[in-house]
């Protein structure tokens, strides 16, 4: 007996076991019905997602001997005989191959003929895009005004190639991506009904590597079975695509933010070892850090992540964690021009290396400059302490301008304005419109910051205020408008520009 693939064996043999569609699906079956049913109607969509399938049950529906139904019955003489690809009346017509004037006008011929077996005759012509320009101007009269026992089904990938003039006698169907959630449910299904032990985790790799394709996730299913000898795990399955276990990203990820030379080294030989698509590795680096930036922005406890992911969004800032992202995406665009794609990523990842270095490092020699310079400025005190710096409503935008603070932290520091420091606490207020800026992280740094710089308190709350108060950014604000106010004096006062408005008509407009 000849194996029947998946993709054909598990073919959806009504609506109900259509995935993914539901748009199209309820629209097809409202019309059906409701016994209105329009002649021509367009598929598209990318490969494998259901635009053959869904045109061959609506041919079902409409031929069922049960008469037009929203969901035939799969047991009469048609509908097997639909199923089977035997039914006279459903005629199947791949434009790749027939796609010319001659072919065209023998099927408009052809339409003329009544159904021999069911109520209607239906044309299936699949990739129509490819039909020729004077096969299109062939089928247009008949496109429009069709015999009444006779429907037109086409499918297309490139909707766009298609003439407006064709366009705008179908109804339009757009079938989208299936997703991955969608893909992993149906191969489940059947593989719980082949009876076949498998890993939910390897199921989810093929989802993955479906690109949104049902088809190409059961060829892969397919395969990943006689590779396996009809089982089914997650590390057989990575070494059927030729991946690689995510597990090699996060690593180097890691030892890129704990700047551990050693590690990376070691890390990089092992990946070397698998022969990997850098390709894949970098687009691997890139979901990490964009799931690391997600947890920086949300509240961790209510999403479902590793647990080193978190840990990693809880001590790194989210500028080094955005750079790391740019170099992988930047990277993908370089390895083409790399002596080798081994080199083109190496480099990546130790430019990756490399700015995190700038970021968090020093050398010796530098650090000890600086310290001797703040011990200079600072001077100690008789206790032996460094000298801290008092803080008031007086001079509180002038220090925010001086703290040696940086980006989600600035963002916050210049935002807020003095309220009163009161039994050891500093009160600060940010107004209302600029409390996104309180991120969880940049909040603590900056109360520790000020904590440890500021003498008169030891601790410091935020609190949300709906008015204004006296910020760094708000003084910045008001001198631009200022600016502006006195650049529109000048210029309404100066007598060259007041003898063109005379003269013109002219009005002065402010620039932005």
């Amino acid at each position: 007996m000849s194996y029947l693939v998946l993709a054909r064996k598990y073919r959806p043999k009504n609506f109900s076991e259509v995935s993914g569609q539901d748009h199209v699906v309820r629209a097809i079956q409202n019309s059906l019905k409701q016994n209105k049913v329009h002649h021509a109607l367009l598929f598209s969509g990318t490969r494998g997602v259901g635009k053959t399938t869904i045109a061959r049950l609506f041919a079902k529906a409409l031929n069922c001997l049960e008469g037009i139904t929203p969901e035939p019955c799969g047991k009469c003489a048609n509908c097997i005989s639909i199923d089977e690809g035997s039914f006279m009346d459903l005629i199947e017509i791949d434009a790749a191959s027939q796609r010319g004037i001659d072919d065209i006008k023998e099927l408009t011929q052809n339409s003329q003929y009544t159904p021999t077996q069911g109520k209607y005759k239906v044309y299936l012509i699949d990739e129509a895009h490819q039909i020729t320009g004077p096969g299109f101007n062939a089928l247009l009269k008949t496109l429009e005004e069709p015999p009444e026992h006779m429907k037109f089904l086409l499918a297309t990938t490139e909707p766009e190639k298609l003439p407006i003039t064709v366009l705008s006698r179908c109804l339009q169907f757009n079938l989208k991506r299936i997703s991955e959630n969608e893909i992993l449910l149906r191969m489940k299904d059947i593989l719980d009904a082949e009876k076949i032990e498998y890993e939910e985790s390897a199921l989810s790799i093929i989802s993955k590597s479906a690109d949104g394709s049902m088809r190409d996730a059961l060829s892969l299913l397919d395969q990943a079975l006689a590779y396996e000898d009809y089982k089914l795990s997650e590390n057989n399955v990575i070494d059927m695509l030729g991946l690689i276990d995510n597990k090699y990203a996060l690593s180097i990820v890691q030892s890129i933010l704990s700047q551990n030379s050693e590690k990376l080294k070691e890390q990089l030989e092992q990946l070397d070892s698998k022969y990997p698509n850098y390709n894949d590795v970098l687009d691997s680096i890139a979901s990490i850090t964009q799931e690391i930036a997600y947890l920086q922005v949300l509240d961790t406890s209510k999403v479902d992540a590793h647990t080193e992911v978190v840990e990693l969004s809880k001590s790194h800032g989210p500028e080094i964690i955005q750079l790391i992202y740019q170099i992988a995406i930047n990277s993908k665009r370089d390895l083409s021009m790399a002596p080798s794609t081994k080199e083109g990523f190496t480099m990546a990842v130790l430019r990756m290396f490399a700015f995190q270095l700038s970021e968090s490092k020093t050398s010796p020699k530098k650090e000890k400059v600086l310290a001797e310079k703040k011990i200079k400025k600072s001077g100690p005190l008789e206790n032996g302490k460094s000298e801290k710096y008092i803080i008031s409503s007086n001079n509180w935008t002038k220090q925010v301008a001086k703290m040696n603070i940086s980006g989600a932290v600035r963002q916050l520091a210049a935002n807020c304005f003095f309220d009163q420091i009161d039994s050891d606490i500093l009160y600060l207020k940010i107004y209302s419109e600029n409390e996104h800026q309180m991120i969880d992280r940049a909040v603590d740094d900056l109360n520790s910051y000020l904590i440890n710089h500021y003498d008169g308190f030891k601790k410091v709350l935020i609190q949300i205020e709906k008015e204004d108060g006296d910020t760094l950014a708000g003084e910045v604000k008001i001198k631009n408008k200022e600016q502006i106010i006195m650049n529109e004096s000048r210029a309404s006062s100066d007598p060259v520009v007041q003898e063109y408005v005379d003269l013109f008509g002219a009005t002065i407009e402010e620039t932005k």
